[in-house]
């Protein structure tokens, strides 16, 4: 009797799916607390990107982004305006921002919403940007 084998196709999905799961399962929590303006959080509250920021299709303008909530592993400052996210021919107009890990606050991903949960993008730690209060 011969063993079962796994197609390429059918390794392919099962890989696709392992990476899947680990990407979301170390992205924080899919909802975020939201900040009051009363909250004495010891971050700053506004984080300045100088130029536009691309990671793959999205493009995050510059700007003002201001602190808008905070989970376990970092704090999500919202964007100026909507994400842009280039698809076909045209775009389609997204949540989101700049995620900053609390651990290190040079380390920035990008971030949008999708389906009502948070996707983390890219890596914009290298991005010219400043914090203030």
């Amino acid at each position: 009797m011969s063993e079962p084998r796994l197609n390429c196709s059918t390794f392919q999905l099962l890989n696709s799916l392992l990476l899947a799961f680990l990407l979301s399962s170390c992205a924080g929590s899919s909802h975020p607390r939201i900040i009051t303006p009363s909250e004495g959080i010891s971050t700053p509250r506004y984080l300045e990107i100088y130029s536009e920021v691309h990671v793959a299709t999205l493009h995050f303008p510059p700007g003002v982004y201001t602190l808008n909530a905070v989970d376990k592993i970092g704090y999500y400052y919202r964007a100026p305006r909507k994400i842009a996210e280039h698809i076909g021919g045209g775009a389609a107009w997204r949540d989101g921002g700049i995620f900053v890990s609390n651990r290190n606050s040079q380390k920035l991903r990008g971030y949008v919403y999708r389906a009502g949960v948070i996707t983390h993008v890219g890596n914009l730690s290298r991005v010219r940007h400043e914090f203030h209060d």
